[in-house]
C-alpha cells in the first residue's frame, strides 16, 4: 500500500498492579477453572498467558506467582516471562471470543467462563479478584512505549492510523531519511503475521507516476 506519512504521536503505555496480592478465594471462576484443570491440551498456551497476566496484575511477587503459574501450566517458560507484569490481563470482554490459538487469548472455547453473581460487577479477573474500585487500588508502571502514525492511504485515499512498536519506528526512520536523498521512491506499507502477530513492514519503491509524488511532497 503507498502512503505519506502525516504525523507520529508517543504514547506511554502503564500496567495497573495491585498493592497486596489477591486472596485465591477472591479468585474468579475463570481463574480458577484454569487452576483447576491444569495443564489441559487444549488451549495450554492461552491460558499460561492469562495466568501469567493476572498474576502480575494481582499483586503477587514474581517468586510466588512463578511458583504458582508452574504447578498450573505445562508450556515453555518464555510465556510466564513474557507476560508477567508486561501485559494487561484480558477484560472478559476478551476472554469470551473464540480464538484459533495463541497469542489471541480468547477462550470461549475452553468453557472456562462460568460467571457467578459477581462476575457482573467487575470488567475483568484482575479487577474481580482485587475487588478493584478505583486507581487508587494499586499502582501504575510503565511497560512500553508506542506510537501512533498518522499516514494517507494512496490506495483507498484515507487517512488511518499504524501503532508502532520503538524498533518498528527506528527501521521507519531508516526509509524516511533514505527517502530524502532519493525523490524517487514512494513508501509503502504492508502487514505480515509472523509467530501469530501481526508485523508492520515498510519499504521504497519507485513512484508509479507524477502525480502522487507531487501530493505527498506537499502532505
Amino acid at each position: 500500500i503507498p502512503i505519506s506519512i502525516l504525523g507520529i504521536d508517543r504514547r506511554e503505555e502503564m500496567l495497573w498492579i495491585a498493592s497486596d496480592p489477591a486472596l485465591r478465594e477472591n479468585f474468579p471462576p475463570c481463574i480458577k477453572n484454569i487452576l483447576l484443570k491444569g495443564a489441559s491440551p487444549k488451549g495450554k498456551h492461552r491460558t499460561a498467558a492469562i495466568l501469567a497476566a493476572f498474576l502480575g496484575q494481582s499483586g503477587y511477587s514474581e517468586q510466588d506467582a512463578r511458583r504458582l503459574w508452574l504447578e498450573a501450566t505445562d508450556v515453555e517458560e518464555r510465556i510466564f516471562s513474557e507476560w508477567f507484569q508486561k501485559m494487561h490481563c484480558p477484560k472478559c470482554e476478551t476472554l469470551k471470543k473464540e480464538s484459533k490459538g495463541y497469542p489471541d487469548l480468547g477462550v470461549g472455547d475452553l468453557g472456562l467462563c462460568q460467571p457467578d453473581e459477581l462476575c457482573r460487577e467487575f470488567q475483568g479477573p484482575v479487577d474481580y479478584a482485587c475487588r478493584r474500585l478505583s486507581e487508587k487500588d494499586g499502582c501504575q508502571i510503565h511497560i512500553k512505549t508506542l506510537y501512533r502514525v498518522r499516514v494517507f492511504d494512496w490506495s483507498r485515499g484515507l487517512e488511518c492510523e499504524i501503532e508502532l512498536s520503538e524498533a518498528e519506528l527506528a527501521d521507519l526512520n531508516e526509509l524516511l531519511a533514505e527517502m530524502q536523498e532519493q525523490k524517487e521512491k514512494t513508501l509503502v506499507y504492508t502487514r505480515i503475521k509472523a509467530h501469530g502477530r501481526i508485523r508492520h513492514r515498510f519499504a521504497l519503491k519507485n513512484n508509479e507516476g507524477p502525480r502522487r509524488q507531487m501530493l505527498s511532497d506537499l502532505l
